[in-house]
């Protein structure tokens, strides 16, 4: 009865190595893989090798996130952001933003779109974007919690 539960052990161990080196591929944050190691960790079956394959292609199918093509942000968008009147223009991976400040004067800024990372660079500045139906919010990256930088773009 040892050698099987010791036999059990190796083959759970095994699967745990196979699921860390595929998690560790498909770019997986630590604490996710961690948590499906332990769960193959706690149960030493043999049906752990078979289960570890089939959770590695689930991981695998998990870790793509819907990340929006530029030509999916093609168009105009619009916002007032601390009594500024901003129009950010997007076309594939380029774009403009112009604001028009409360006393009139204009400023235009050229914009470059990194999809895969959601990113934009506007100026000089790093921000990242998410999108939800028609309304495009950007936030710098590395903004405050008190910070109120995030501006919430709507579609035309």
């Amino acid at each position: 009865m040892k050698k099987i539960e010791k036999l059990s052990l190796i083959v759970a161990s095994l699967g745990v190595c196979l699921l860390l080196i595929a998690c560790g591929n498909s770019k997986q944050d630590s604490s996710s893989s961690s948590q499906a190691s332990s769960s193959q960790a706690s149960s030493a079956s043999s049906s752990s090798a078979s289960s570890s394959s089939s959770q590695t292609s689930s991981a695998n199918t998990s870790s793509s996130s819907s990340v929006a093509a530029p030509s999916d942000l093609d168009g105009t968008y619009k916002a007032s952001h601390e009594g500024d009147d901003l129009t950010l223009t997007l076309s594939g991976n380029k774009g403009s933003l112009t604001k028009i400040e409360r006393d009139g004067e204009q400023e235009i800024e050229q914009v470059e779109v990194d999809p895969n990372n959601q990113t934009m660079i506007i100026g000089d500045d790093v921000k990242r974007y998410y999108v939800n139906g028609n309304q495009l919010t950007i936030e710098d990256r590395d903004q405050e919690l008190d910070d109120d930088d995030t501006v919430v773009y709507t579609k035309q």
